[in-house]
């Protein structure tokens, strides 16, 4: 992806854990989860009810009706607002999500006996998108793209891509997803993959590698980062991003080696020395093929792999958000210099690392596609 010096400046996080800046406000020092239930007993990780009034007395505030937006377009709103941009003419806003309002839909079609017509664009997959533009208060566009759980590594890409290329000088990265709704867990469910409903230390057992059953949980989340090109003033550095893809049999299959994470991790080190790296925040999604796989292709691509951890057992899976949660806790390591309490379960080869300058981030999505990226600084 070349060599530039590509800076992110303002990075802000809304998830189970809190509102925040990234940089501030040390969010992993426990190593409690952060996921609830619902009625249910599905377990998942939602953000706090006393956000969401935020959020939505913030809606209210711009005349808007609140329960006519989907939560995605509502957090992409906020969070623009909250980083107190300064527009200008060449400042691009690209955000990322898996699904969409896809829950927002489900949820009119519950609540109304005839649609209301301003369903049609409200729960398309674009709205969350250009809705925060129209208040965003520059003229710059703001556009939206879906790659399962590997869509904000795609916004990564474009960054680099349209930083280097000049057509930006300015650039907001950011993801948004809210797929705790019944409808989107019960896909899960048919699918096979989600946590059982049972009261265990921890619902989500990313990176338990023995476990017997699958554990994913989905969570709620947004991020959006400021990046622009040799900015002195940076938080991290984002050093390289590499995508990679596998064939598959089917939708949710996966290698059990890995190879589109292989492939990533190829074309990132290809601008990047994998020796340099001190720490994997990686993918691990609970389920117990996908860590498998993934550990396996850490073993491939390091002759000694680095300190791996995973943040899906405190927050959640958040789909097309996810890398854009791993992104906000590498940038937070390399803030603090500190690493995040693990659960016991996590079991570790190696002693961790003593300095942290550089972190390899990874999601995989349905499809058979990876992101790898590397933060540094």
């Amino acid at each position: 992806m070349g060599n530039s010096h590509i800076s992110i400046t303002k990075a802000m996080g809304i998830n189970p854990l809190g509102f925040y800046a990234s940089e501030e406000n040390d969010r992993y020092t426990s190593s409690h989860h952060a996921l609830d239930q619902n009625e249910r007993g599905d377990w998942k990780g939602s953000i706090s009810d006393e956000i969401w009034r935020d959020i939505n007395g913030y809606i209210t505030s711009l005349g808007h009706k609140s329960e006519r937006f989907p939560e995605e377009a509502k957090l992409l709103s906020f969070l623009i607002h909250h980083m107190h941009l300064q527009p200008h003419e060449k400042q691009l806003i690209n955000a990322a999500t898996s699904r969409g309002s896809i829950d927002f839909l489900s949820q009119m079609q519950v609540d109304h006996h005839s649609l209301p017509v301003w369903t049609s664009p409200h729960s398309t997959l674009g709205f969350p998108s250009s809705w925060p533009a129209l208040l965003h208060e520059a003229d710059a566009p703001l556009f939206f793209q879906s790659s399962t759980c590997s869509s904000f590594g795609l916004t990564l890409q474009n960054a680099f891509a349209w930083l280097n290329s000049g057509m930006a000088d300015n650039f907001i990265a950011a993801a948004v997803e809210c797929p705790t709704a019944g409808l989107t867990i019960d896909q899960m469910k048919a699918i096979r993959i989600y946590a059982k409903d049972e009261a265990i230390p921890y619902p989500c057992q990313s990176m338990d590698f023995e476990k017997a059953t699958n554990t994913m949980v989905l969570g709620e989340g947004a991020y959006a980062f400021q990046l622009e090109k040799n900015n002195p003033n940076e938080l991290a550095q984002l050093k390289s991003v590499g995508s990679g893809m596998e064939k598959i049999n089917h939708s949710t299959d996966l290698s059990p080696t890995g190879d589109c994470i292989v492939s990533a991790a190829e074309n990132v080190f290809g601008e990047f020395h994998k020796g340099k790296i001190d720490l994997i925040i990686g993918h691990f999604p609970g389920t117990k093929l996908g860590d498998l796989a993934e550990k396996t292709a850490y073993e491939r691509i390091f002759d000694n792999v680095p300190f791996t951890i995973s943040n899906k057992w405190k927050i959640g899976h958040s789909l097309g958000s996810s890398l854009a949660a791993n992104l906000d806790l590498a940038i937070n390591v390399l803030h603090h210099q500190e690493l995040p309490k693990l659960p016991a379960y996590i079991q570790q080869e190696i002693a961790p690392p003593t300095a942290i300058n550089n972190v390899l981030i990874t999601a995989l999505g349905f499809g058979g596609q990876a992101i790898c990226a590397v933060v540094g600084r």
